[in-house]
């Protein structure tokens, strides 16, 4: 079963081609400094046009997920969970929140605030267990 992909446009193209490298690029409006995710043409502090990017370090820690029963889309095995994630960006005290999947973690050792790190499969992004150290 092929898995649908993302929609890519003007607006977003640049995260698609951060994710092939195995990078989340987050915008990062160049007047007022403000980051934004999901991608969108006007910053919504300031209204600016102009826009940069700025990557996420590839740790992250999970605010809030949900475990999907039903349906099932053919190319997910079930029950699955969707996680927001708070990342961690370079060169900035303030984060971004992404939605992915997950890899790696049984549904039910999914915690709050626990440390996540990034992982590329496919095309897309997903939290994996932040590995012991």
């Amino acid at each position: 079963m092929i898995r649908p992909q993302p929609l890519i446009g003007r607006d977003n193209a640049y995260y698609w081609e951060g994710v092939a490298k195995g990078l989340v690029l987050i915008q990062k409006c160049t007047a007022c400094g403000s980051l934004r995710h999901p991608p969108s043409p006007m910053c919504p502090e300031c209204q600016s046009l102009d826009w940069t990017t700025v990557a996420a370090t590839g740790r992250a820690v999970l605010h809030s997920y949900t475990i999907c029963h039903h349906p099932l889309p053919p190319w997910e095995q079930g029950p699955y969970a969707v996680v927001l994630v708070d990342l961690e960006v370079e060169g900035s005290d303030s984060g971004a929140r992404i939605v992915c999947g997950t890899r790696g973690i049984a549904n039910e050792d999914l915690r709050i605030e626990m440390p996540l790190r990034l992982t590329f499969e496919d095309g897309l992004v997903f939290a994996t267990p932040e590995a012991a150290s």
